[in-house]
């Protein structure tokens, strides 16, 4: 079923981010894809996506196939419908969002059938993921890791190797909680700053900036955390005494907080820890104590 020159791959999921990646692979392989859903179908096949009547036959046409899905139950009852079709030797590439849990049961259920799977997280966005230029976090065994490799350096900008299974995504989980969070952090101190009659422009400026959102990451954890460097620079004292400030100013506002609120309760620990005379990037230590760990790249790691 393959045309000459372009190998046949496989898509279980045709809706937003998986019509996203079918543009981008469809610039160099042909596609066999399925969703439950008819008007996704029709999306697809307007596309140039081969659609096939379930996902058993999409397996039975393709060696490696997609999942995009919209949840975990979705990709487990994916699994299941492929299994009704040929899985012996299949890759099955999960680019959906789930636990790495999810992925253990994906790997140890394929296992059963004759098949592997890897995790394929996507991160990045729906517009850049349809150029072709998003960022695969791939966790997967050497061998598989090998055969899928091609396929994903046709439509990636940036590909992270993480090791196996699993691996990609506690990597997106973490990425996500990120993102996540901030939004929320940014949501609410925006809404301080306007409450408190200032220009909202003016927050964005200032987050924007070298010296704004990407301080903490660029300088705290990537210089003073990462080097172990703590001497100096703004104290966890300061910090702390700065924290309790814009909570009081909040309440006075009868601005709802939860990010800084949560984020000052860590300040107020780390005094209690000797850190208050230190740069306040050495709460870093809390975590080091809490979980016996070091947060500090190994050797040839940065």
């Amino acid at each position: 079923m393959e045309t000459a020159n372009r190998p046949l791959l496989g898509m279980i999921g045709l809706g937003n981010a998986g019509m996203a990646l079918a543009t981008a692979l469809l610039r160099h392989f042909d596609l066999a894809g399925y969703d439950r859903d008819a008007g996704r179908c029709a999306v697809g096949r307007e596309a140039g996506v081969r659609v096939a009547a379930s996902a058993a036959q999409v397996v039975a046409a393709a060696q490696i196939v997609f999942l995009c899905l919209p949840t975990p139950e979705a990709s487990r009852a994916a699994a299941a419908a492929m299994a009704e079709g040929p899985l012996q030797g299949r890759l099955i590439v999960e680019c959906s969002t789930v636990s790495p849990d999810d992925v253990d049961w994906l790997s140890g259920f394929l296992a059963g059938h004759g098949a592997t799977a890897v995790d394929s997280a996507i991160v990045g966005g729906v517009h850049r993921l349809s150029e072709g230029r998003t960022t695969f976090l791939l966790g997967a065994s050497a061998v598989d890791h090998e055969r899928v490799r091609p396929v994903l350096e046709r439509v990636a900008e940036k590909i992270f190797y993480l090791g196996p299974a699993g691996s990609g995504m506690r990597a997106k989980v973490i990425n996500n909680a990120v993102a996540h969070t901030t939004m929320v952090m940014l949501l609410e101190t925006a809404a301080m700053c306007v409450k408190a009659g200032l220009p909202v422009e003016l927050f964005f400026e200032l987050m924007r900036r070298d010296s704004g959102l990407s301080r903490p990451l660029t300088h705290r954890l990537g210089e003073r955390v990462f080097r172990q460097d703590f001497e100096g620079g703004m104290s966890t004292a300061n910090a702390r005494k700065d924290s309790a400030l814009a909570l009081e100013m909040a309440r006075s506002m009868g601005v709802p907080l939860f990010t800084v609120q949560a984020a000052h309760s860590v300040y107020e620990v780390a005094m209690g820890e000797d850190l208050g005379a230190l740069d306040y990037a050495s709460i870093s230590r809390l975590w080091e104590r809490w979980l016996d760990i070091s947060l500090a790249p190994a050797a040839g790691g940065r």
